[in-house]
């Protein structure tokens, strides 16, 4: 990417996805929004946003780290930067969501939920969420979980290994969601084991695709970039409108349209104003997502006990998950905790 400007998106930048993960992580938002008030909602398929940050961490992930991995990083060493950077953002909305349990009287278990959630330990009770306090979180128990495989297994993988890989993954993937009717697997007692599938087949594939990205293969023209990395908030909001029944629709999703999208859309160079509103989407995506589930259901427990007020509360409990976002994303918790707290210093 260009650099002859200050506005110029620097090496590694890879702006349209920093736009796209905020887009779909807002999207994720008003997904799970509308049933707490019993409305379907304008974006019913959005739990697909998950399958794409998947395959946006492998993708990443893989041009930071993995040259990085090859060279003697350790494995203990990556997952402790990895942990550190997702953990305080995190911990802010287990705690959020301990403070909802509060309000209401539901103290039962309180400790356990809540050290649970710090330690993103899941808790398979009953058909319910693996993680109560905070639901969402699963994914990101999911995600570390990859993380841990990539440096154990994946770094050490020839690309026809890791495609092997991949590709037994999205048949199991397959196979669960025909099973359980929708791609929407992993974050309940009843179908957590999809979960694996589920980030195998995504992360895995990020990881292959961000191989290609370094070594500079099928390189996309911009026009053509920018018409392919609009694909994916494209089919992720209009895929409810398609002709197709929820199956053939996921999957035709994950497996067709997203991996090209992603790669088109990582050739993408933005600079000015452009480049400035994709980042701030970028840097709001991860605490957005983090909080939004225990700050939604508090909202909407306030809306059911005043409910006179209630076309007032629901308005302004979306307008305190980006406010809470915003306040984090430009917080010194937004970085993580600094990885030289943990990580030894190599001398040399």
């Amino acid at each position: 990417m260009s650099q002859t400007t200050r506005t110029a998106a620097p090496v590694g930048r890879l702006p349209l996805l920093d736009a796209l993960r905020g887009v779909a992580a807002l999207g994720v938002v008003l997904h799970h929004e509308a049933p707490l008030y019993g409305a379907p909602g304008l974006f019913p398929r959005a739990y697909l946003a998950v399958d794409f940050f998947f395959m946006l961490s492998g993708f990443v992930l893989t041009l930071a780290f993995e040259p990085k991995l090859r060279g003697g990083l350790k494995a203990s060493d990556f997952m402790l930067r990895r942990t550190a950077r997702l953990w305080p953002v995190l911990a802010v909305g287990v705690l959020i969501g301990a403070g909802w349990r509060l309000s209401v009287g539901a103290t039962g278990h309180l400790w356990l939920l809540t050290l649970c959630g710090l330690l993103l330990v899941p808790l398979r009770r009953g058909p319910g969420g693996l993680f109560p306090i905070n639901g969402p979180q699963w994914s990101l128990a999911y995600e570390l979980l990859a993380n841990a495989v990539h440096a154990l297994v994946l770094a050490r993988l020839g690309n026809r290994l890791l495609l092997v890989f991949v590709l037994a993954c999205a048949a199991v993937l397959a196979w669960c969601a025909y099973v359980w009717g929708s791609v929407g697997l992993g974050d309940t007692g009843r179908n957590w084991w999809g979960g694996f599938a589920r980030v195998g087949f995504g992360y895995g594939l990020g990881v292959w695709l961000g191989r290609q990205f370094a070594a500079g293969r099928a390189p996309v023209a911009p026009l053509g970039a920018w018409a392919g990395g609009l694909l994916l908030p494209l089919a992720l909001f209009s895929l409810p409108w398609w002709p197709l029944s929820v199956v053939p629709g996921d999957l035709l999703a994950v497996f067709v349209i997203f991996p090209p999208a992603l790669w088109c859309a990582a050739h993408v160079s933005l600079r000015g104003p452009g480049l400035r509103i994709a980042d701030a989407l970028g840097r709001l995506s991860y605490p957005a997502y983090a909080i939004h589930g225990p700050v939604l259901i508090w909202g909407a427990s306030l809306a059911r006990a005043h409910g006179a007020q209630a076309a007032m509360i629901r308005p302004l409990t979306l307008v305190a998950v980006l406010v809470l976002a915003v306040l984090l994303a430009i917080s010194p918790l937004a970085h993580g905790i600094p990885a030289h707290r943990f990580t030894r210093r190599r001398k040399g």
